[in-house]
């Protein structure tokens, strides 16, 4: 039984952290931002300048969280970054052997943490910065999203509308649609990180690899259906506005059971990567990255 080091697993994660950071597939990111300010900000801005009303600060990023097809491509995009989670070479499997198969499974799941924080921040800071001298900071909503529609019926179907629902402003204030929207997304992606990290314990890596893709797109597929069906899949669970009616306070599904959903998924995965690394066989490298 290995004894469990906090400094094993913190310098495991650090480590592995600090690789992932300078890997050459972060040129992703730059496209990713420029992608959402193509795709969510800039419609927002327009009608911001409609209507000579400015937005609030973090109204950009709410819309970013709860877009069908935004939150396929964020997903994704994290599942691309992460794609040799966890990274098993020669060099692995003797670090392996230093620190213990528990402290580097920690010190893995640690590192899956903070890259899931670290990549959503970017999204939240990318979302955010276009907005500075063009937005307010409070708890309210803006006037262009409450009132546009009525301000301009005829431009009352721009794709600007459509990025923050009326589920959102009718029933939650900016911080609490923020806040939940943020925690909801990280724990999605939480899972995605923690199925690859399972397939790649019983040497199914690939395998892992196509069935969490094949997750999020058939979540977006059942979303966009507004299938009852959708609540079994992590993507539903994590869309804030999926939640609520237009206008009628109680709602479809409540948070508290998407935030215990995802919880159990992921203490699920945790329980089956801790038993899967006590039987991990390491002997034969190139198996296990397959």
């Amino acid at each position: 039984m290995d004894v469990i080091s906090m400094k094993k697993i913190m310098s495991t994660a650090k480590t592995e952290y600090l690789k992932w950071i300078y890997d050459a597939r972060m040129i992703i990111i730059p496209i990713l931002i420029i992608f959402l300010y193509t795709f969510a900000i800039e419609p927002l801005l327009v009608n911001a300048q409609m209507m000579e009303k400015p937005l609030n600060l973090f109204e950009p990023f709410i819309a970013v969280a709860n877009s069908g097809v935004i939150l396929m491509i964020i997903p994704l995009t994290f599942m691309t970054l992460i794609s040799d989670f966890p990274k098993i070479d020669t060099n692995t499997v003797f670090y392996i052997c230093r620190t213990g198969r528990i402290n580097w499974l920690l010190g893995q799941i640690i590192k899956l943490v903070m890259m899931a924080f670290s990549f959503l921040g970017v999204v939240f800071i990318g979302t955010v910065i276009p907005m500075i001298g063009k937005g307010f900071i409070g708890n309210n909503w803006s006037n262009v999203t409450l009132y546009f529609k009525n301000t301009f019926p005829e431009q009352s179907g721009n794709f600007g509308t459509q990025l923050i629902p009326e589920n959102l402003y009718n029933q939650l204030s900016i911080a609490d649609a923020a806040v939940q929207s943020y925690l909801l997304v990280f724990a999605y992606l939480m899972i995605i990180g923690l199925l690859l990290l399972f397939f790649s314990l019983i040497k199914k890596k690939t395998v892992g690899f196509v069935l969490t893709g094949a997750m999020i797109i058939l979540g977006t597929g059942l979303c966009s259906l507004n299938s009852q069906l959708m609540w079994i899949m992590p993507m539903a669970n994590s869309i804030v506005w999926i939640h609520f009616t237009k206008y009628f306070r109680e709602p479809v599904k409540t948070i508290g059971y998407s935030i215990t959903y995802l919880c159990v998924f992921i203490l699920v995965l945790l329980v089956l990567c801790l038993i899967s690394i006590d039987r991990f066989n390491y002997d034969n490298v190139s198996e296990i990255a397959s």
